[in-house]
């Protein structure tokens, strides 16, 4: 007989402690909404508080992990008969005697039934109630407990929170109370996991000398000591440029055999002597923690100049080459002023969404959401899998995080863009404006007339406005058409507008070429600190 099975998707909380009472059990984390909105978020941890009315009580948190399990009830029922025989009608009645109790072991079929004597029958009938595809384990360790507890002169200890939780309104006496200092942190452990350090010394700690620590200008130290790659990085005023690699770069390579991979990124750097990282990593399809062993073995990184945060061949100098300036980089930030009020750019990171490290996991890269505009250049209709020059539309989300194109949105708010890259015939014409007269490389403006990079972030913005619009248009009309309240618009509209307030700073406000922003600093230090 085949066992019913019901698909509905199922939680399951392996709660850590013997549950006598569900309703107290569910108390501790939190009630059923916060059991509920850690499941709908993927990236939040599920708290448990075991004493869940002490605002100071430390919670131990729980992981989420994906599972396959069924969720099965297993119906065990039981039918005894009296054996009626002339002996058992003259003996006692119901005595326990007369019965013979035998229990079969469970069988794995839907519906089994036993023949045992005649005095007992036993069936088993088992279903599916549902489909465990999330469980929440709590493997972490709890945080230390600090209890608000004061120790009197003559020995006594007291409780404090009378003297500091509110129960309603107070009078002025309530705060003027003389009460014992209690400022516990918001979390004594920076993690809550184990780990094996084997009792290893911290490398950055100077043990013979203490004092010299101290005197340093970083005076915390590093979790690790940093692997280098060997990387060698170019200034624009230096005279002669980077021939050849370190030899600290050729060493990696013989140790984890990159030279596969090496071939492939000589090849590109034959067909462009100077390359961003992120379209390196698109082109190649080469891991990015390969990638980074393998960069300082092709080309030196630009770190100021037209070329700044690029990779470039050795042996060539852009400052020397007018054709050069084809792959000078622009420094592209969405503009966010009054009149651009619902962007459909995401951030790549929010202030706004930042919590404690031991609350939430750290945030999954942002995926590329591709915004085309139908009948535009380079959009194609929504839902379809294969574009019309033959590219898929996660070909063009690779691409996004690099190219420029017509009726497609930035990946980001914040985009390196090469001028190559930049496929618009628009821009195009700006770049190649002053073609065969270039006469000096400038530091700011490269082989490129001057305030050629303004007019260029002019037409980018005004395009990413315009599709901005025709979007926001074409998402209010679907929800007219679809039939949606008047509430449902205008939470989707605040919703929008939460969104856009991510990041207030008007690009009119910083010139990217004279203040580079907080979001290019970390971009360009994340990246030149992973090659010291």
């Amino acid at each position: 007989m085949a066992i019913p099975i019901n698909m509905k998707s199922l939680t399951c909380v392996e709660y850590p402690g013997r549950v006598k009472n569900v309703d107290k059990m569910l108390e501790t984390l939190g009630g059923e909404e916060n059991v509920s909105k850690a499941a709908l978020d993927s990236s939040r941890r599920l708290d448990l508080r075991f004493r869940p009315a002490d605002p100071y009580c430390r919670p131990v948190y729980g992981d989420r992990f994906p599972t396959s399990s069924l969720l099965l009830r297993v119906r065990r029922t039981r039918r005894v008969r009296k054996n009626r025989t002339k002996e058992s009608e003259d003996a006692a009645p119901a005595s326990s005697s007369s019965v013979t109790m035998e229990t079969p072991a469970p069988s794995t079929s839907s519906s089994s039934e036993t023949s045992p004597p005649e005095e007992e029958r036993v069936t088993y009938n088992t279903e599916v109630l549902g489909i465990v595809d999330t469980t929440y384990r709590f493997q972490a360790l709890a945080d230390f407990q600090y209890l608000p507890l004061h120790r009197t002169p003559d020995g006594r200890t007291v409780q404090l929170y009378d003297q500091l939780l509110l129960e309603g309104l107070e009078g002025g006496g309530f705060y003027q109370k003389d009460v014992p200092l209690f400022v516990p942190p918001a979390t004594f452990s920076r993690i809550d996991t184990p780990q094996n350090y084997h009792y290893r010394r911290d490398p950055a700690h100077n043990y013979k000398n203490p004092m010299k620590t101290l005197s340093s200008s970083n005076l915390i130290g590093v979790a690790r000591a940093r692997r280098p790659h060997s990387a060698i990085f170019f200034n624009f005023e230096e005279l002669q440029v980077p021939t050849k690699p370190s030899g600290g770069a050729v060493d990696h390579m013989d140790k984890h055999n990159l030279h596969a991979e090496l071939a492939e990124l000589k090849k590109l750097f034959k067909e462009r002597p100077i390359w961003s990282r992120n379209a390196l990593q698109v082109r190649s399809g080469i891991r990015l923690l390969r990638l980074k062993l393998l960069l300082p073995l092709c080309g030196y990184y630009a770190v100021t100049g037209p070329w700044r945060s690029l990779w470039v061949k050795f042996g060539y100098d852009p400052r020397k080459d007018p054709t050069a300036k084809q792959y000078q980089l622009l420094d592209f930030r969405v503009r966010q002023g009054p009149d651009n009020k619902r962007l459909a750019v995401k951030a790549k990171r929010s202030t706004f969404n930042y919590t404690l490290p031991t609350m939430t996991h750290k945030p999954q890269p942002q995926v590329v959401q591709m915004k085309g505009v139908a009948g535009s250049p380079g959009a194609g209709s929504s839902g379809e899998g294969e574009r019309q020059d033959g590219r898929t539309k996660e070909d063009i989300e690779k691409e996004a995080t690099y190219v420029f194109r017509p009726g497609i949105l930035p990946a980001y708010r914040q985009m390196f863009y090469q001028l190559c890259d930049l496929h618009d015939p628009r821009l195009q014409a700006l770049v190649h404006e002053n073609d065969g007269r270039e006469t000096s490389c400038a530091e700011k403006d490269g082989w490129c007339l001057p305030n050629t990079k303004a007019k260029l972030r002019d037409i980018i913005s005004s395009e990413v406005s315009k599709l901005s619009n025709i979007i926001h248009r074409d998402k209010k009309a679907r929800g007219v058409s679809s039939g949606a309240g008047p509430d449902a618009r205008e939470e989707e509209e605040e919703d929008e507008e939460d969104d856009d307030d991510d990041d207030d700073m008007s690009d009119s406000e910083v010139d990217p070429d004279q203040q580079v922003a907080q979001d290019s600093d970390n971009e360009m230090e994340t990246e030149m600190l992973e090659f010291l």
